[in-house]
């Protein structure tokens, strides 16, 4: 389970989106090449586009593959009339496994009586054995895990005993341009000796960050080998041609949404999940040189900086990420999330991906547990209603169910 840069462990499971459902791409670009918001309408002038909660229901855990007795995270994208789910950290029993990554792959796009995730991957719904690993090892990895694999380290001189490497997806996209999803992961290693580079501590060591391309043709996920990228960023086999962002930066782990031909990722957190925004074109999302970072306003034109040491704080994130979508129904970006430790979940919106972000509104209280909930985010695929009745999940780390929860809106027109 990621916290952004820190984590916890609750129970038997240790423990970040975005949708786009025609994002529109902006008209005019200024000097800079940074697009203009879109003019405001009488309803994007209303606080949260006249949008107000009436009222929510936990409708109670998804329904997930049999196997699965606990699963954290959960973020979703629509693509081609499905709709693709990736999760963390994920327990199975029979057979019982430990796996850092998992998908599924559902054509219900129906969730007034839940939702069924019964696949096994992100590529058929009729495989519905047990769950298998989304995020690909490269050779170099495994060669490394079976180089210091060990079923006792008491006593080793090897600081790297036991060390496996573990992988978190993020933030999902479609770009059907290029006939793909595109999902952010984190890198980890863990399970390593308490004195070594990969020592557990609550769940491990983060490495930095990358994105996975999943052929939407092939139904063949490959992580992106990364152009131009930073070599202060190091990993304990060696040299990893994958990884984007150190763990510092991990841009796009939490919210991302496209916008026309454009990415824009959150990331640069403080330490209380407040989020900067950076943005790359989607056809060069692997290339560390085309990306830039929102660095503020000059005469009411957003700035952009190819330093991301430059970024500047633009919303409040959530607790292993949010979701950050463009919403048809008020014509604002909408970012959900719920803060570390807290059941509120919330919303804010905006004209546009980089703000200004509004207020901060309670949209619904995740049932109280006796650990944590977190992980909470919105599946704007199964919108219904003219977006008056929507659908979230909160990861129950006491359970280690997806609870999945609707909410009723009201709008104002005027």
């Amino acid at each position: 389970m990621k916290l952004r840069n820190s984590v916890l462990s609750v129970g038997a499971l240790g423990a970040s989106l975005a949708l786009v459902l025609g994002s529109p791409a902006f008209a005019d670009t200024v000097g800079d090449g940074s697009p203009d918001a879109p003019a405001a309408s009488a309803a994007t002038q209303l606080p949260n586009g006249g949008l107000a909660v009436k009222d929510f229901q936990i409708l109670g855990p998804l329904d997930q593959n049999s196997h699965v007795s606990a699963r954290d995270n959960g973020q979703s994208v629509f693509y081609g009339g499905k709709s693709y789910w990736f999760f963390d950290d994920t327990i199975e029993t029979d057979p019982d496994a430990f796996l850092t990554s998992t998908a599924a792959v559902t054509s219900d796009l129906t969730a007034a009586d839940n939702i069924q995730l019964h696949s096994t991957t992100f590529a058929s719904e009729a495989d519905t054995g047990a769950p298998t690993e989304f995020v690909p090892l490269s050779t170099a990895e495994t060669d490394f895990q079976n180089e210091h694999a060990s079923t006792d380290c008491t006593g080793s001189t090897d600081p790297n005993c036991g060390t496996v490497f573990g992988f978190w997806p993020g933030a999902a996209v479609a770009d059907p341009a290029h006939h793909r999803i595109l999902v952010f992961y984190g890198k980890l290693c863990r399970g390593g000796l308490d004195t070594g580079p990969c020592a557990s501590g609550f769940i491990g060591q983060q490495l930095g960050s990358g994105i996975v391309s999943v052929d939407m043709r092939t139904k063949v996920a490959t992580r992106l080998t990364i152009e131009n990228r930073d070599t202060s960023i190091t990993s304990p086999e060696g040299v990893d041609p994958t990884l984007l962002f150190s763990p510092s930066e991990e841009w796009g782990n939490g919210g991302a949404v496209v916008v026309g031909h454009d990415l824009y990722a959150y990331g640069g957190c403080d330490d209380n999940h407040a989020c900067g925004v950076a943005r790359v074109p989607l056809d060069r999302v692997q290339d560390r040189a085309a990306w830039s970072f929102y660095t503020g306003t000059s005469n009411g034109r957003p700035q952009w900086s190819p330093d991301e040491t430059k970024a500047v704080i633009v919303m409040q994130g959530g607790a292993a990420g949010e979701t950050v979508q463009y919403d048809q129904t008020t014509h604002l970006y909408m970012n959900t999330f719920e803060e570390t430790l807290s059941d509120q979940v919330q919303f804010q919106t905006s004209p546009t991906p980089w703000g200004p972000w509004g207020t901060p509104t309670d949209l619904f209280t995740a049932q109280k547990s006796t650990a944590w909930n977190y992980a909470a985010f919105a599946h704007p695929e199964y919108t219904t209603d003219h977006g008056l009745t929507r659908y979230y999940t909160y990861y129950s780390s006491a359970t280690g169910a997806q609870m999945l929860v609707r909410v009723h809106f009201t709008q104002k027109k005027h």
